[in-house]
């Protein structure tokens, strides 16, 4: 895992939303919850080393939507739920939320960097 690893949660449904930052905050890592990328507050919280987790409708709902995303700097890792697959990037990850538990995919993923399972 990389050190001073922040994730950002960017989930339109709130139930998931929920869930994720419950289950990946008690697996150890940072997690909060916003609503846009918001980069000076990203800054200001800390952390070497962004992760953005979004879904569907949040990555559509961002000026430029995904491909404004993957192109962004700011980002160690992006991790989709259900999004379109059409945009790639090698720091650019997607997670079927449908798989029963998707928390535990996006903690594989945040550790080993590998693929979801």
């Amino acid at each position: 895992m990389v050190l001073n690893m922040l994730v950002i949660l960017m989930v339109r449904e709130a139930g998931l939303r929920s869930m994720l930052a419950a289950r990946l905050a008690l697996s150890g890592i940072d997690v909060v919850s916003m609503e846009q990328v918001d980069a000076s507050r990203i800054t200001r919280l800390g952390g070497t080393a962004p992760v953005l987790v979004a879904d569907g409708p949040a990555t559509q709902a961002h000026p430029g939507g995904l491909a404004a995303l993957a192109a962004d700097p700011l980002w160690h890792r992006l991790i989709i739920m259900d999004g379109a697959g059409e945009v790639t990037a090698p720091h650019l990850h997607h997670v079927n939320v449908t798989t029963e538990e998707p928390a535990t995919a996006i903690a594989a993923l945040l550790r080993g960097g590998g693929a979801a399972q």
